[in-house]
């Protein structure tokens, strides 16, 4: 596991701040109850320095240093008085130890040399790419302004400079289909990113997105095919062995207000219902392997414990599923922790009537379920500051 996915966060919002252009998808307002009107320089500045403090103050009192992290807006397209202003500000406190690091989301298009010449005066770690897709027919559609050559050439950029490369991408933008959303996901592990986020794009109110939306020329996903899409992804991403940062927006109020959300799969446990599908399938598999010799019986699934409630789902729905499917006369999940998270053991057994009391035959089915090398992490990032 990479050290991007331990690192607590200290998230600032410069909601649309240096975006060149307000995407198709995105309206700030609505996810971070924040004006689109850009700052002057003095007044960006100002700004942060007016929420910095408390921010530092947190950060000292909580004892635990973290990454100082920038979202938001496309941070290397700051004017340069900005940028450096920020970076400054921040390096003062690396220096001091309270933060370990500068952490960033931008566009690929906004990592160039020269902008990297810059950013190595500054104590910077991570750098997030909104790369969004790597389908040229998705980045076209989707009015994005720069190609998967693009994303390659900055990835390739971040990773000369030592920094640890995180990858942002969407599903179900304008023009994506689920073959060209995995082959993006395919093509974003080759290039090996230290983490991914996972966001399913949502018509938000106020949008060009919405627009569209209305005339009938686009069409979300539902979250049912929302969550199979990013099912496979979390499969693809874990047997590469690259952690899953987040997946689905934070749930958030004013995101939530009525009229806000036009359409699409929002849904506030988004990555939790993935985690839940990802399971379904692999037992899938296993039993579409093994049920023939154990068909009409028991089984007991062993899993690490803090994956039982996602191996079982909401209101049992898996062990349903699994029960209808294979012709299960029971199911059960057990917590384990002598068991690697994303595996599990099978027992299967025989159940009978005798002296009115169930009995099972145990059969220890040796064969542990290969570890696929999941390692889903949650960021600390729930103390979040934004500038109003």
């Amino acid at each position: 596991m990479t050290s991007t996915s331990r690192n607590r966060i200290y998230p600032v919002f410069l909601p649309h701040e240096g975006c060149p252009f307000q995407c198709v998808y995105c309206n700030q307002h609505a996810v971070t109850d924040s004006s689109l009107k850009k700052s002057s320089d003095k007044g960006l500045l100002s700004r942060f320095d007016a929420c910095f403090g408390r921010l530092v103050e947190h950060a000292e009192r909580s004892g635990i240093p973290g990454e100082l992290a920038f979202y938001g807006g496309t941070f290397t397209a700051l004017p340069e008085e900005a940028l450096k202003g920020l970076l400054q500000r921040v390096s003062l406190w690396v220096e001091k130890g309270v933060f370990t690091g500068i952490r960033f989301s931008t566009r690929p298009d906004g990592i160039s040399r020269e902008v990297c010449a810059l950013l190595r005066e500054y104590p910077v770690r991570t750098v997030e790419l909104g790369v969004q897709s790597l389908s040229d027919q998705v980045l076209q559609e989707s009015r994005r302004g720069y190609s998967a050559k693009t994303v390659e050439n900055a990835a390739a950029l971040v990773r000369a400079n030592g920094w640890e490369l995180g990858f942002q991408l969407m599903l179900g933008l304008p023009g994506d289909t689920r073959e060209r959303f995995l082959d993006s996901v395919s093509r974003s592990a080759l290039l090996r990113p230290d983490m991914v986020r996972l966001y399913p794009t949502l018509v938000l109110d106020k949008t060009l997105l919405a627009k569209w939306y209305r005339a009938g020329s686009y069409q979300p996903l539902d979250l049912d095919d929302a969550v199979e899409w990013a099912a496979d992804a979390y499969d693809i991403f874990g047997e590469a062995q690259i952690p899953i940062a987040r997946m689905g927006l934070h749930a958030d109020p004013e995101l939530e207000k009525p009229g806000n959300i036009l359409g699409g799969p929002y849904h506030p446990a988004f990555g939790y219902l993935v985690k839940v599908r990802w399971w379904r399938k692999r037992v899938d598999r296993y039993l579409e392997k093994e049920v023939q010799a154990h068909g009409g019986v028991s089984l007991i699934l062993h899993v690490s414990s803090p994956c039982s409630s996602e191996m079982i789902g909401p209101r049992r729905s898996n062990l349903l599923h699994w029960q209808r499917r294979w012709n299960l006369e029971h199911v059960e999940v057990q917590g384990n922790d002598a068991i690697p998270a994303g595996s599990f053991h099978s027992e299967w057994g025989r159940k009978a009537s005798v002296g009115g009391r169930r009995r099972r035959k145990r059969e220890w089915n040796p064969g542990e379920y290969p570890d696929a090398g999941i390692a889903v992490n949650r960021c600390a990032d729930s103390d979040s500051f934004r500038l109003e």
